[in-house]
């Protein structure tokens, strides 16, 4: 079965595209607009794999990731961004991030992103 995923980006658009093509793969996936959101639903549910953007309102994705760690380090994360860049990466991986992807990506890069750490 799927896992469980959360996913955090505050681009409505973007999240209905990842929403449709996830739940057309079967994926279980929950949204959160931002870090801080985020960290109020890992408080609340379990999630197999947290997916987020990096550059976003009231808590970046950075920040979200090194208090993601404290409640659950095991809990792996993938960052998604347009922004990327080697500085930037350095830091998401320095932070707990597994895993880099920068937008846009297609889709199968996604899903492979997804089975590293869902099977």
């Amino acid at each position: 079965m799927p896992g469980k995923i959360l996913f955090v980006d505050d681009d409505p658009n973007f999240q209905k595209m990842i929403e449709i093509f996830l739940r057309n793969n079967s994926y279980d996936i929950s949204f959160a607009k931002n870090g801080r959101s985020a960290l109020h639903l890992i408080q609340q549910h379990v999630y197999d794999l947290v997916i987020s953007d990096v550059q976003m309102p009231e808590m970046d994705g950075l920040t979200m990731i090194t208090e993601i760690k404290k409640v659950n380090a095991d809990l792996p994360v993938i960052i998604v961004s347009a922004f990327g860049n080697e500085s930037m990466a350095e830091k998401a991986i320095a932070a707990g991030a597994r895993l880099i992807l920068n937008k846009p990506f297609e889709s199968k890069a996604l899903i492979s992103a997804i089975e590293t750490f869902i099977r």
